[in-house]
C-alpha cells in the first residue's frame, strides 16, 4: 500500500504552481494578449482613410513623443502611428493593473517587498532610466537597420516585440514604481521587512 501512495504523494509534490496565478496576473496578461492583437487588424491605409483616425493620433502623439519618433522613421508610419497611439491609449488600464497586481504581490513575496530602501532608490532610479529611454524610442534612428525594420515592419513583431519594447516593458515598469514608491510612502513595505525578520505572518 505505502509502495503506490509514495508515487502519488511524489506526483503531488512535483506539480508546479502556474505561472500566472492571480486574478490581477491574468488581468495583465490578457491585457497585453489585446494590446498585441490589435496588431493583425489595423488597416495599412487607417490614416488615409479616417479623418478621426489622423485627428486621435495627433491628440496621443502631443502626450507621447515617442509616437512621432517611431513615425518619423518612415517604416510603415501610417500603421505604427495609429499601432501605438492605441498601445499608449490603453496604456493606463495596464499601468494600474500592474500597479494592483505589484501591491497585491505582497502576499506572494514579489522581490521588491523585502528590498531595503538604497537598493530600492536604485531600482526606481534604474526604471525611471527606463521609462525615460522608451520615451525617445530607445534611440533607434538607424532606418537602415534590420532588426528595426523587422520590429516595426512585420505585424508578427510588430504584436511581439514592438508592443513589449515600446510600450508594455516602460508601462509595467512605471506600475511597479508606483507600487514600490507608495509602498515605502505609505509604510506598507517596511512593515513587511520587520515582519519577514521577525518571522511574523502577513
Amino acid at each position: 500500500m505505502q509502495a503506490q501512495t509514495k508515487p502519488a504523494i511524489k506526483a503531488e509534490e512535483d506539480v508546479k504552481d502556474p505561472i500566472v496565478k492571480t486574478p490581477y496576473e491574468k488581468a495583465v496578461v490578457s491585457c497585453i494578449a489585446l494590446m498585441a492583437v490589435i496588431a493583425l487588424f489595423i488597416p495599412a491605409d487607417i490614416l488615409q482613410t479616417s479623418p478621426r483616425a489622423v485627428a486621435f493620433t495627433d491628440f496621443m502623439a502631443t502626450w507621447v513623443p515617442q509616437i512621432d519618433l517611431i513615425t518619423g522613421l518612415g517604416i510603415r508610419p501610417e500603421l505604427n502611428r495609429f499601432y501605438y497611439s492605441v498601445l499608449w491609449a490603453i496604456s493606463p488600464v495596464l499601468l494600474v493593473l500592474c500597479f494592483l497586481m505589484c501591491w497585491d504581490g505582497r502576499q506572494r513575496t514579489y522581490p521588491f517587498w523585502s528590498l531595503p530602501l538604497h537598493k530600492a532608490i536604485l531600482l526606481a532610479l534604474v526604471g525611471g532610466l527606463i521609462l525615460y529611454a522608451a520615451n525617445k524610442g530607445f534611440w533607434m534612428t538607424a532606418t537602415r537597420s534590420g532588426p528595426l525594420h523587422f520590429v516595426l515592419g512585420n505585424r508578427i513583431a510588430m504584436a511581439s516585440m514592438g508592443n513589449i519594447t515600446y510600450v508594455v516593458f516602460p508601462v509595467l515598469n512605471a506600475g511597479g514604481m508606483l507600487a514600490l514608491a507608495l509602498g515605502w510612502l505609505s509604510g506598507a513595505i517596511p512593515r513587511h521587512i520587520r515582519r519577514k525578520e521577525t518571522g511574523g505572518g502577513e
